[in-house]
């Protein structure tokens, strides 16, 4: 199972619908290039049914006045990246979408795939569940689609429930989430505790 530790690794867990995700890239990319240290890229569903309420129509007062600071919040911190960032209209199901980023990591496309692709979809331009428009993101991409569509009836199911199993094993329970050394850092806002550790188990060897 994958479950091995590299020292010089940083596993990195994302989820697409996320807006915590999407903040977190630019700060974590950053950081991997000046540490040197490797950051694993994995997609990671977070079970926002449970954390905020259920679907859009189910939610209670406090569940939405929670949902509208947290995308206030995130248009804020967007703002100071140059970002957009609009509020989801349901709970996506980005299963295809995450198969489709191991896909794109396999081939070393995974920015290529990814960058345009959130922009769009923190802009309401880009649907996650759409089989077409991720052919599309792929092929934008420099990727084949033929090969994806091979990829998705083979291996995308397995790699996705590897990529979960991984997860679970590591112990974590929301995104973005980085592990190094087998220490949790949950959240963008905790980056700087992880590149004080890195610099700390760098200057200890």
């Amino acid at each position: 199972m994958m479950t091995e530790q590299n020292d010089q690794i940083v596993d990195a867990f994302i989820d697409l619908r996320s807006p915590y995700s999407y903040l977190a890239l630019k700060p974590a990319r950053l950081l991997a290039q000046r540490t040197g240290v490797t950051f694993n890229w994995w997609p990671y569903i977070t079970d926002f049914r449970s954390a905020y309420g259920g679907e859009v129509e189910q939610r209670t007062s406090r569940d939405i006045a929670k949902v509208k600071y947290l995308y206030m919040d995130c248009r804020r911190l967007a703002k100071l990246q140059g970002l957009t960032i609009r509020s989801t209209t349901k709970l996506w199901d980005s299963t295809l979408a995450s198969q489709a980023l191991l896909f794109a990591k396999s081939r070393n496309r995974l920015w290529e795939f990814c960058d345009p692709l959130l922009a769009e979809f923190w802009r309401r331009e880009f649907d996650l569940e759409s089989k077409e428009q991720l052919d599309e993101a792929l092929a934008n991409a420099g990727l084949d689609v033929n090969e994806w569509h091979q990829y998705r009836a083979e291996d995308a199911e397995s790699d996705f429930a590897a990529a979960s199993e991984r997860a679970e094993l590591l112990g974590v329970f929301g995104a973005p989430t980085f592990v190094y050394r087998g220490e949790l850092f949950w959240g963008g806002d905790r980056l700087d505790l992880l590149a004080a550790t890195i610099s700390a188990s760098s200057t200890s060897e």
